[in-house]
């Protein structure tokens, strides 16, 4: 199965609620991954609505390849749905915690490689990127690699020197890792044609802008009435088709 890596800018354009809504809605068993370097817990505090992490997620991980111990990747998961085929593994809670990773990165992108290619869907929620070189094992180990953007100029031309960072480290990369685009908000103003024309890249993902519809994936907040037609709803099961 797939590693799917989602990054983003400077701005807020949406990547862990992206990264949610597509692990929500691939058909197979999937790993969503909070591999953002800020520290800001977002999918604890917002769609699990606060769920605790205590002995999870990245810094578990770490502590135990620094004592030299097994890791059970589904013990430090949390459960992201109720079906049991999908599971959540936790980011940072501390920013001191971000430095002592560093090493650690490596490992964790085999760790991560490897439970792809055992048959579960990977979501990496890479957040913004600041640095490339932190999150170049993650690139070399991913099959598709989505730069979440909302359309206005301001959001594109924070956008695009990170596509120039990827694009660098992909040509240098024996991996044939697939680059796109996945836009918020089409039209507003500038539609796909044009942000192609632009990056050179294409656009894989195309959601509307609905900020209520989007915080029940962001925040947790109460799903809209027919929540089962949200035209959000619908971009990621149709994404997830064509990913199929």
């Amino acid at each position: 199965m797939p590693v799917r890596l989602l990054l983003g800018s400077a701005g807020s354009p949406g990547v862990t609620t992206t990264a949610v809504g597509m692990a929500l809605h691939l058909e197979s068993p999937t790993l969503l991954v909070d591999a953002a370097r800020d520290a800001s817990q977002s999918v604890l505090a917002g769609y699990l609505r606060g769920a605790a992490a205590a002995g999870r997620g990245l810094e578990e991980y770490a502590r135990r390849v620094r004592m030299g111990a097994p890791f059970d990747l589904d013990a430090a998961s949390l459960p992201l749905d109720d079906t049991g085929a999908r599971r959540f593994l936790p980011g940072f809670g501390n920013l001191a915690a971000i430095d002592l990773f560093e090493p650690t990165w490596p490992t964790l992108a085999d760790l991560l490689r490897r439970t792809a290619d055992t048959g579960t869907d990977v979501v990496i929620d890479g957040g913004r990127l600041t640095s490339i070189r932190p999150v170049e094992p993650l690139l070399r180990i991913a099959d598709e690699v989505l730069v979440v953007a909302r359309t206005s100029l301001r959001h594109l031309a924070a956008a695009k020197p990170v596509c120039e960072a990827v694009d660098d480290v992909l040509q240098r990369s024996l991996r044939a890792t697939r680059a796109g685009l996945a836009l918020v908000g089409e039209g507003l103003p500038y539609d796909r044609h044009e942000v192609t024309a632009q990056f050179g890249w294409p656009v894989d993902l195309v959601l509307p802008f609905l900020p209520d519809h989007a915080a029940a994936l962001s925040d947790g907040a109460p799903r809209p009435r027919r929540w089962a037609r949200s035209p959000l709803v619908e971009a990621f099961r149709d994404h997830a088709g064509v990913a199929a």
